[in-house]
């Protein structure tokens, strides 16, 4: 084994799911940006997490504002268009609509979901979590899910490397617990 800094220690822990996080600001405009430190955290109430670059993101402030997002799982098909999203921009640009991705309504919250996602998780915020580290955790209940039928290859999720690296999933493997 070759030691790895510290400082890159956190890239071991890849691929991640890469997703858009749907906010909505105080005009009701749609917020969509990509993720890919997001986490299960809880079977019961299901819950999950999302780190979030800083205060200063409009994830975070419109989640603190209005206490719901919406998580949408980017399949391969949209990874490019998805990861756009990202681009510099001014609050209410709209990067999701002129990267082509369509909005629908959600089922428990105001936050749309974006279409083209192959499954989506809706959330309500429960906490926000700062341990002096460069992210802070949004913390939300999810209220309601849905998914593409099909299993992991017709949800066919982007993951996220590292940096400017992406990959689709691989082969499945067959490892039992207990064994």
């Amino acid at each position: 084994m070759i030691e790895i800094p510290v400082s890159k220690a956190v890239s071991l822990i890849s691929p991640r799911l890469t997703v858009l996080v749907n906010t909505l600001d105080a005009r009701g405009e749609l917020n969509s940006s990509p993720y890919s430190w997001i986490y299960p955290l809880s079977y019961n109430p299901p819950m999950v997490g999302v780190a979030i670059g800083s205060k200063e993101k409009q994830t975070y402030i419109n989640a603190k504002r209005s206490g719901e997002f919406a998580i949408c799982v980017i399949p391969t098909s949209i990874g490019q268009r998805a990861i756009n999203c990202c681009l510099p921009h001014q609050p209410g640009d709209k990067l999701w609509e002129k990267n082509g991705l369509q909005i629908e309504n959600s089922k428990e919250v105001q936050v749309p979901r974006i279409k083209q996602s192959t499954a989506s998780l809706e959330c309500k915020v429960t906490t926000f979590l700062e341990f002096g580290g460069s992210h802070v955790l949004m913390v939300g209940k999810i209220v309601h899910a849905q998914a593409e039928e099909g299993g992991l290859e017709k949800i066919d999720p982007l993951l996220h490397e590292e940096g400017y690296n992406f990959r689709s999933i691989g082969k499945e493997l067959i490892v039992k617990w207990g064994m």
